[in-house]
Parts: C-alpha cells; structure tokens; sequence
C-alpha cells in the first residue's frame, strides 16, 4: 500500500497544474503574511493573534481547495480502470490497498504543500500555526475524499473532470451561502459539508468533519470490491 501512495505522491508533483497550484498558494500564504506584518499594529487593535499570519492559506483553502484537488486528482480511479493498468497492480495488491493506498498518497502531497506553505509565515509570526495546519488537512481531506469516490463512481475521467469541477464551484458557494441562510434545504445541506463545521468557535467542531471523507472512502472500498475489472 505504501507503494501506492508513494507513487501518487510523487506523481502529483509532475504535472504543471500541480506547480501552478503550489505556487498560487505559495505566493497568497506569503503575500498575506506580508501584508499583515505592514499592517500589524492597525489590526493589533482587533486583538488578532498569530494565526491571523495563516489567513491567506485558510482562505484559499476554504475557497478553492475543492478546485485544486478535483482538477489534479478527479482520475485517480477511473484513469486506472479506463487504461486496465489496475488489473496487473490488483494482482499484487488488494483493491482496498490501491484505494486506500491513492486516498493516502494524495493526502501525504496536501499536507506538504499545506506543511511548506505555512513555514513561510514564521518570519513574520515568529511561530508555527500548528491549529491552522491541522484545520487545513481535516478540510482538504473531506475533498480528497470526495474525489475518490466520484472516480470510483465516474467511469469516463473526462465526465469526472466535468463533475468534479461543477461541484467544486458549487460546494464552496452553497456551502458558504447556507451560512448566513434560514433555507431548509441549504441548512440540511450545509451539514453534510465542512463550512457548516468550520464555521463553528469551538475548533472541536471542525474535526467532525473527518468523519466525511470516513464515509467517502468506505463507500468507494465497496463499490471497488464489486467491480468487474
């Protein structure tokens, strides 16, 4: 299984899309953080904290999270089924173990990313936000997660991309609307994504959500097992 994730995360890292989304969080986390430190004394007085060096990244995260790691990850599944290349890894390994092993690797790839971008703000902080690191892999998970499953669902990985990007925009715009909603339907749906959790004081709330990507990835297991390869 470790093979497996090992090569999924250090696949992520050859493409040019991963590079530019590295960058483009590189340069938000780093840009924010500077911006914060010219106006460090403005914003003392909202008695704001070092975690406030971390708001660049936690914004991009809660924003556009869902877009990065669909549009890098949406075929992680379904490209191993569509070329067959599953059938020789399935030989020597259990399909739990592929599934799991991929859900793995691409964490592990976040979570230096996420890892690399917030040692960029200790010069400024003098500190690591070691709370906003961790709140950064629980919500990335859930779409990691999420990920997963459409692939194993999807069959073709153009209709996952399609799929994957149409919910990336819609999660984050539904999520944060039923927020600040009394609707019914966007309460009931805000529950079952991470902005209801995360937009709760208590930073216990937030660890909830790691029941999600639980669930996402318990599903993908069983319909992997069923197949037909």
């Amino acid at each position: 299984m470790m093979t497996i994730s090992l090569k999924e995360f250090t696949s992520l890292f050859k493409s040019i899309r991963s590079i530019i989304i590295i960058s483009i969080i590189f340069g938000i986390t780093l840009g924010s953080a500077k911006l914060i430190n010219t106006f460090q004394a403005e914003l003392a007085q909202f008695d704001l904290g070092s975690n406030a060096y971390a708001a660049g990244l936690m914004l991009i995260i809660i924003i556009a999270s869902p877009l990065f790691v669909s549009s890098l990850s949406h075929n992680v599944i379904n490209e191993e089924l569509t070329s067959r290349t599953i059938r020789f890894i399935a030989t020597k390994i259990s399909r739990n173990r592929i599934v799991t092993g991929k859900f793995i690797g691409i964490l592990l790839f976040w979570g230096l990313c996420l890892f690399l971008a917030l040692l960029l703000t200790i010069p400024f902080s003098k500190t690591f936000p070691l709370s906003e690191f961790f709140q950064s892999i629980v919500f990335i998970s859930y779409f990691i997660g999420l990920t997963i499953l459409l692939s194993t669902i999807i069959h073709k990985p153009s209709l996952s991309i399609l799929t994957g990007i149409a919910l990336a925009l819609a999660f984050p715009i539904l999520g944060l609307w039923s927020m600040f909603s009394d609707h019914f339907f966007l309460k009931v749906f805000s529950y079952l994504t991470p902005y209801f959790y995360f937009s709760k004081e208590q930073e216990l709330y937030s660890f909830f959500v790691l029941v999600f990507p639980i669930i996402f990835l318990a599903v993908s297991l069983m319909i992997m097992r069923k197949r037909d390869l």
